[in-house]
């Protein structure tokens, strides 16, 4: 069983490799690092030069790109923009218009957070048929558990129950992650599932949002580049 931990915020070369050596070491197989699509021109080297590297040699590295858009139109442009360089599409959350085209789009992979400055958990039937439909995965960072507290830590608990509840009924692909900026900020795999529990989560559930769901994911990233169209999909000459 390979474990993935699909959200960790990529910076500087050294410390997206410190990052990467201390998820190795609590026993992940595998991350995103994921960079903000702003700076993602200015980072790209830096994990050209982090794949290379021979420390890294038994872990698998993905790059994954965050669009914050303010409406649709702009999700899709930029979505356009990054489908070919990054491995992993990411659509920030909280914008009930974005949150829509995101689920609706085949082209994005993960919508994160989708309940970000929302009261509820920005999702609701139809977005949760669309996302299934299309293949787009939730995203649950568990930073925001971690670092926040009291009103604000039971409200994001339930916004996390209420996606689960839809994911159940609905099928889409969900994913557990530490969206972590430092070494502080990860957790082994067995203490995310641990911490899912306290949520819902059966074990089985919370394993599989961290090792055959990212896995996948990969998958069909890798396989993009053969398809033509929506079914169609150019094969290798024999």
């Amino acid at each position: 069983m390979k474990f993935f931990d699909f959200h960790i915020q990529g910076r500087d070369h050294d410390s997206s490799l410190r990052l990467l050596l201390e998820a190795s070491r609590l026993g992940y197989h595998g991350g995103v690092l994921v960079y903000p699509s702003e700076r993602y021109s200015d980072l790209k080297s830096d994990f050209e030069s982090l794949r290379e590297n021979p420390e890294l040699q038994d872990f698998e590295i993905a790059c994954g790109v965050m669009i914050r858009a303010s409406d649709p139109r702009d999700m899709r442009r930029s979505v356009n923009r990054f489908r070919k360089k990054a491995d992993v599409i990411y659509v920030s959350g909280g914008n009930l218009k974005v949150n829509r085209a995101a689920c609706e789009s085949r082209r994005v992979d993960i919508l994160s957070a989708p309940y970000t400055s929302r009261r509820d958990p920005g999702i609701n039937h139809v977005l949760s048929r669309e996302a299934a439909r299309n293949g787009v995965a939730i995203e649950l960072p568990l930073a925001d558990v971690i670092g926040s507290w009291l009103k604000v830590r039971a409200r994001v608990l339930e916004h996390f129950r209420e996606i689960l509840k839809l994911q159940r009924k609905f099928g889409f692909p969900l994913v557990l992650t530490s969206r972590a900026s430092t070494i502080y900020d990860l957790r082994a795999p067995r203490d995310i599932i641990n911490l899912a529990e306290c949520f819902g989560m059966k074990a089985q559930e919370a394993e599989k949002s961290l090792t055959s769901t990212p896995a996948s994911i990969l998958e069909d990233s890798g396989n993009r580049q053969l398809m033509i169209a929506d079914g169609v999909r150019l094969l290798p000459e024999s």
